[in-house]
């Protein structure tokens, strides 16, 4: 008896586990393809400057390093970052500011924030 009931134990263990591994290892990102202005987030939230008329602005702040967004066709902002480790999105988009783009990466949406994980630019 006693050992039937280690076995399950040992059994109900290794379930538990895999299911925990399993659910770790799955993104709760989705694929996304956006198309929109690519803007310098300090200009764009303070005072809505985009465009070609704020190319040089942007350029400037991003080289700076202020956050880059993609701003779409419906006013939705998405933070972009690069798909690799630690990689920022100016890497990707610095010299696209204020230039339409098409970009595809993971979705994450969290606390109120989106952030494109950025695979691909076009």
């Amino acid at each position: 008896m006693k050992r039937q009931s280690i076995a399950i134990t040992v059994t109900l263990i290794v379930l538990l586990a895999t299911s925990v591994a399993g659910a770790i290892a799955q993104s709760k990102s989705k694929e996304k393809t956006v198309k929109g202005e690519v803007v310098d987030l300090w200009c764009y939230l303070d005072d809505g400057s985009r465009g070609a008329s704020h190319k040089e602005c942007a350029t400037t702040c991003a080289k700076a390093g202020n956050p880059i967004g993609i701003v779409d066709a419906k006013g939705n902002i998405y933070v972009a970052m690069g798909s690799n480790d630690h990689q920022p999105g100016r890497e990707l988009l610095i010299d696209k500011m204020s230039e339409t783009v098409t970009v595809t990466g993971k979705l994450v949406k969290k606390g109120g924030m989106q952030v494109l994980y950025i695979s691909s630019v076009k």
